[in-house]
């Protein structure tokens, strides 16, 4: 049987988990904030936002108060709703996430343990995995990585400002020098954000797509195990009908990574920087995001969809057989003209085994072979669509009534 057990925060000992024990949990521990209770994940928050957000604020009044009457608002760091998006919606939506995937992850951890899906024979391979994935989330080699990344996300960003020969640009954090190798140089808000304030928000999203690596990782473990799997099965997905259910709930996500990655930065581009929507940087990042982003938590599903075909298909050829032999039984009854003593039960028993039948074939029927439904996919298609829904209005022409109903929406977002 498998353990795999951790501490939960108030004492309490559960099983298999994405986060438990890597670093920024552990950080956070050793300060008394674990990863579940609410106002412990607000005081994350806090902290993450004032470390990051907090020191590009400091070091940018002083830049603020030196601005002449009337800037350009792409010279006052306060007027970049990108960053309020950033840091103060997609930040704490990352850190809720991690609360509701670990629930559920748990949930279907769970589920493949106890519900008869993994048979005995497999459940040590089944403890073997939740092992495996134990060590990888507390291995350092993996935060390193990310680090490393979050860290070139943040010079690739800013960093390639101080060789553009766009000698309009105006921004917060670079201003043009007269210089023989550099255009442009660095502000101090331009330093840290570079350096500290935009690497912690990649380390924040590429900690959680990593995470879901993992879980794709054990999925593709368990896809490989012969499953018990039932074509009757009351969830019309031979008994895994629960991952859909985790799956929809990694919404949360991509509605995170919508909002702080592509509304943020499409946004920006299109109010504050003028770019024109045909521009492949533009509709390019907001049409691959709604295509891909569901597809990408959708896919993993795909690797049960043979045993579930397989499954269907021999039930179904079973069906036939019984169903054959217990309809020809009772119309033989039917068509006999004779009393045997009898008989009317008889055939009101096999009437009743006939109706069964035809219950259990409408439910075969109806199984599915790839483990999720509409409502779950749709949950992850609404989370990819929502946070563009703003920019709608330049990209299609839009009724008058709605549109002033999204240009409200934007001017909420961007602050005009």
């Amino acid at each position: 049987m498998a353990r795999h057990l951790y501490q939960e925060d108030d004492g309490r000992v559960s099983q298999f988990s994405l986060f438990e024990g890597d670093l920024m949990n552990r950080s956070f521990a050793r300060i008394g904030l674990g990863p579940r209770a609410p106002h412990h994940i607000l005081f994350r928050f806090l902290i993450l936002v004032t470390i990051s957000y907090g020191g590009m604020a400091v070091f940018s009044i002083q830049q603020v108060m030196n601005l002449p009457p009337d800037p350009h608002p792409a010279t006052n760091f306060f007027l970049d709703f990108a960053a309020y998006t950033q840091y103060f919606v997609g930040l704490p939506l990352f850190l809720i996430a991690e609360r509701i995937i670990s629930d559920n992850i748990l949930s279907a951890a769970r589920d493949f343990e106890n519900s008869g899906v993994v048979s005995d024979e497999d459940k040590p391979k089944l403890a073997e995995m939740e092992t495996r994935v134990a060590e990888l989330r507390r291995a350092m080699w993996p935060e390193y990585f990310l680090m490393l990344m979050s860290l070139y996300m943040g010079v690739m960003a800013l960093g390639v400002e101080m060789f553009t020969t766009n000698t309009e640009m105006v921004t917060w954090h670079s201003y043009k020098i007269d210089h023989p190798v550099f255009t442009r140089w660095m502000t101090p808000a331009g330093w840290y954000a570079m350096f500290i304030g935009l690497p912690i928000m990649s380390y924040i999203w590429l900690r959680t797509f990593w995470k879901v690596t993992l879980w794709y990782w054990y999925l593709k473990q368990i896809s490989k195990f012969q499953l018990t799997l039932v074509a009757s099965h009351p969830d019309k997905t031979g008994g895994i009908g629960f991952l859909s259910e985790v799956q929809a709930k990694f919404a949360i996500v991509i509605l995170a990574f919508g909002i702080s990655n592509i509304l943020s930065t499409v946004g920006y581009k299109i109010a504050v920087e003028h770019a024109p929507v045909d521009l492949p940087p533009v509709w390019g990042m907001v049409v691959g995001f709604v295509v891909f982003a569901p597809i990408m938590f959708l896919a993993p599903l795909l690797l049960f969809t043979k045993q579930l075909s397989r499954t269907k298909k021999r039930a179904m050829a079973q069906f036939r057989e019984k169903a054959m032999a217990s309809a020809v039984s009772v119309e033989q009854r039917w068509l006999m003209n004779d009393d045997t003593p009898g008989r009317e039960e008889k055939l009101r028993d096999e009437l009743a085994q006939l109706n069964l039948l035809t219950g259990f074939y409408e439910r075969i029927q109806s199984m599915r072979v790839i483990p999720f439904d509409l409502r779950s996919g749709g949950q992850l298609v609404g989370s990819a669509v929502g946070p563009m829904i703003p920019l709608l209005p330049y990209f299609f022409d839009i009724p008058e009534a709605w549109m002033k109903i999204i240009q409200a929406l934007f001017g909420w977002v961007t602050g005009k």
